[in-house]
């Protein structure tokens, strides 16, 4: 995440840029999950393996990793405008690959690969450029903005793809053209959107990544094994559950697909509520729970053959992870001080991407044993994580008082 300095130039609150922004916020996010629902038909269409098929969902976090190495420290030389406007121009570009994708499985790779870079930036830096357009005093209100609009734009890109499946609009090509398009016409909107940082002739080009000395014990205990589970929880929603079960799913495998990522995506939107009513750190042994309680509903739907558990699951496992991200960000906030916020949330988001290959460490377990063992383990594995931060948050609070 990029870090927000003293190099701004005094600004009132700028309505017309905010909504500019929460527009191209909310396509790049939409962008992200517009091929998600088609994983079963590009399985069949390319006669994909199970882990390769996770592959294509997976691959969109090595985009993103490179993307959080550098993109702080880029906005911060040469402004947020700079980076964001390439990305928006690259989420359009992605979609347009994603078409060539159905009869290519590099090419989905490399579709996936280019919206991760897009979206870790965009996503990112646009935030950070929102927060200053909002100005002073206005913090908590610009993160509620870009919280419903990424959630809303994740939630959204299944359900336009599922329309287009049912309607039998060219679903492979259609929705990516539309996304396209929006893209295209985002980019303009927000090409006039003033940027409040000046541009820096020193500065880094990657991100600082520390832990400070008097935060490392509560990070480690704390935050660690639980946001290492903040991607793991949902892309299994978004992406496992939904292609293992396509088999139960009669003709509705791309609806049953899109549900369960529209309703993981929105799902996320809980978290403010729960972390304002039981505070961070019961937030995220709240958070572990939930989503261990969605595994175990998916590990069900599987072992009994039935889809519709899977809906439940996607619910649990969207909460779960906007919980952990809310929790562990709100943690962050408390025991950072300004020179070590930025580092130590860019941090945070590198420990919990990596979950978002949780797929494909189920399906590769799966191909030794069997997919119930792995899922089994899996379960228990998120239940000792949520005893262990149970058990150093609750040190936490005997501490505080």
């Amino acid at each position: 995440m990029p870090t927000i300095c003293s190099h701004l130039r005094p600004a009132n609150s700028d309505s017309t840029g905010i909504a500019a922004l929460g527009l191209a916020i909310f396509v790049v996010a939409l962008g992200t999950n517009v091929s998600t629902p088609f994983l079963v038909l590009y399985r069949e269409r390319l006669d994909l393996g199970p882990s390769a098929t996770q592959a294509i969902f997976a691959v969109y976090v090595v985009g993103i990793l490179l993307t959080l190495l550098v993109a702080g420290p880029l906005s911060d030389r040469f402004g947020r405008r700079a980076i964001v406007l390439p990305c928006l121009a690259m989420s359009a570009v992605a979609s347009i690959v994603l078409i060539g994708g159905r009869d290519s499985y590099a090419l989905l790779l490399v579709g996936r690969i280019l919206l991760g870079v897009a979206s870790g930036a965009a996503l990112s830096v646009g935030s950070a450029w929102l927060l200053e357009l909002s100005g002073p005093g206005k913090e908590a209100r610009a993160a509620v903005l870009t919280t419903i609009v990424t959630f809303t734009g994740f939630g959204f890109g299944p359900v336009l793809s599922a329309g287009f499946d049912l309607a039998g609009a060219a679903p492979l090509v259609a929705p990516f053209i539309l996304h396209a398009a929006i893209a295209v016409v985002s980019l303009a909107v927000v090409w006039k959107t003033p940027d409040p940082r000046e541009r820096r002739s020193d500065g880094g080009w990657i991100v600082r990544l520390r832990v400070p000395p008097h935060a490392r014990r509560i990070f480690v205990t704390t935050i660690v094994p639980a946001v290492i589970w903040t991607f793991a929880f949902p892309s299994t929603g978004f992406s496992l559950f939904p292609v293992l079960l396509a088999d139960f799913a009669d003709d509705n495998a791309v609806v049953v697909a899109a549900a369960s990522g529209c309703i993981t995506a929105m799902a996320g939107l809980i978290a403010r509520p729960v972390v304002a009513r039981l505070g961070a750190s019961r937030g995220l042994v709240a958070a572990l729970i939930i989503g261990v309680f969605g595994y175990a509903l998916g590990t069900t739907a599987f072992v009994t053959e039935q889809w519709y558990p899977v809906i439940l699951a996607a619910a649990c496992l969207g909460a779960a992870s906007g919980t952990l991200t809310a929790s562990a960000l709100t943690l962050v906030g408390e025991f950072a001080d300004d020179e070590s916020r930025g580092s130590l949330t860019s941090t945070m988001y590198l420990l919990a991407y990596p979950g978002m290959v949780m797929p494909i460490v189920l399906t590769s377990v799966a191909s030794v044993s069997s997919i119930e063992t792995a899922l089994i383990g899996v379960t228990c594995v998120a239940s000792i994580a949520a005893l262990l931060v149970g058990r150093a948050t609750s040190k936490l609070d005997l501490v505080a008082r």
